[in-house]
């Protein structure tokens, strides 16, 4: 079905769309919020932002 493509996002790549569309709270740490919002472990929270950051560039 049309939704497959959605279901195979790792947990790294949502966090990374989430944190690349701006829904981040910028007042607070980026590390934490990715941790706490999508259970994520230190090296993956720091793989999303630079995946976020990659997402971002391309947007430009």
């Amino acid at each position: 079905m049309s939704g497959d493509a959605s279901n195979s996002e790792s947990p790294v790549d949502l966090a990374a769309t989430w944190l690349a569309t701006g829904s981040a709270d910028r007042s607070k740490a980026i590390i934490p919020q990715l941790q706490e919002r999508f259970s994520l472990p230190l090296k993956d929270a720091v793989e999303a932002c630079r995946q976020a950051a990659l997402i971002r560039a391309r947007a430009h």
